[in-house]
């Protein structure tokens, strides 16, 4: 692996712990921030989104919910095993397991499939599908998966 093929693994790991932070904190304008303008999101459960303004329409209204006490629910994106493998010097494919802990304990698992996209300097991500592979229940995902339906699919 060369120095840049380091520097842009790091790039994009950042990338990835970006959205995974922004969407524990609600932030819906970090988590459009790491996609492409015309990115893409897909899940497992068929739902899908085509660029930034869809994106943020499909996370409104699962993200940044506050209790009735007025705290936002806790909830905690974990990535571990992340494999990223170098299409070009600006296409890239990587696949990373993910854990969700929310109040419920142990709330989601499952992958993340990417292709990421170098931009300027950094590298986005053009397509995301998430594919949840489990879910307790009760679960914070559990509450929210049907919710979050896009105003435009792609």
């Amino acid at each position: 692996m060369s120095h840049d093929q380091n520097d842009d693994r790091a790039q994009i790991l950042h990338t990835m712990a970006v959205y995974c932070t922004s969407v524990d904190e609600g932030d819906l304008d970090g988590v459009v921030s790491v996609f492409m303008p015309d990115g893409r999101l897909e899940l497992s459960s068929g739902a899908s989104a085509r660029g930034r303004e869809a994106i943020r329409a499909f996370y409104s209204p699962v993200l940044g919910l506050v209790q009735a006490d007025g705290a936002r629910p806790m909830l905690r994106h974990n990535l571990s095993t992340s494999r990223v493998e170098f299409i070009d010097a600006v296409t890239a494919h990587s696949h990373t397991y993910f854990l969700s802990v929310t109040s419920y304990g142990l709330d989601t698992s499952g992958s993340y499939f990417d292709t990421l996209k170098r931009l300027g300097t950094r590298w986005l991500i053009d397509v995301r599908r998430i594919d949840v592979e489990w879910y307790a229940s009760p679960s914070w995902y559990e509450s929210v998966r049907l919710k979050a339906t896009p105003k435009s699919g792609g």
